[in-house]
């Protein structure tokens, strides 16, 4: 069963996720599902597949945010939509992290 296994704020601007088991883009929906399980206020706007890349738009504590997958490099982020510090990433961390 995939877990989260770490999680880092980068810069105030950007979270990196990385998940206990390698993923393909299938696993995406899995993905996705265990971490806005974590973030109960966050409401899903728009998502966006590609041929190797997936992401979700959402709104949390009022801000916009994107959380991306790739699965080539089995990368997952989440960044605002803006490209500014966010606080809202600070607290998403928190509750993300392990």
């Amino acid at each position: 069963m995939q877990q989260i296994s770490s999680v880092t704020l980068a810069d105030q601007n950007l979270i990196l996720i990385a998940f206990s088991q390698l993923w393909e883009q299938e696993d995406i929906g899995q993905l996705s599902a265990l971490l806005f399980a974590k973030l109960d206020e966050a409401r899903i706007i728009e998502k966006v597949k590609g041929a190797d890349r997936e992401y979700l738009r959402f709104n949390y504590q009022q801000e916009y945010l994107i959380m991306h997958f790739e699965s080539y490099s089995n990368a997952c982020w989440i960044e605002t939509e803006d490209q500014l510090a966010s606080l809202s990433l600070a607290t998403i961390a928190k509750k993300l992290t392990p």
